[in-house]
């Protein structure tokens, strides 16, 4: 009986595997001239990188940004320091302090 089934499937559908009979297109088309082969679609959340940078520009604008906020931050914080320590009292960041 398996014998009988794969004599029938092996009628209507393609060899597959190291077995297939080289120059033999899987998929013939209606079209002489044109190619057999065929692009299999990608899932969604699969990035093909040919051409693309490799890191989103919205990304590097963000990091940009808050780099440029914390450096702000920073010199804020260092100005604060250096006034409050002209009046003689000390000044504890408050990252520093928790």
């Amino acid at each position: 009986m398996r014998s009988l089934l794969a004599a029938i499937l092996s009628l209507f559908l393609p060899p597959r595997g190291a077995h297939r009979a080289p120059g033999v297109a899987v998929f013939p088309t209606a079209c002489p001239g044109v190619s057999a082969h065929r692009t299999r679609p990608h899932p969604a959340d699969v990035i093909l990188v040919d051409g693309l940078p490799l890191v989103r520009p919205y990304l590097a604008v963000w990091e940009r940004e808050r780099d440029a906020r914390e450096r702000r931050q920073l010199q804020r914080e260092r100005r604060r320091a250096a006034v409050l320590a002209t009046l003689g009292q000390d000044y504890v960041p408050t990252e520093a302090a928790a």
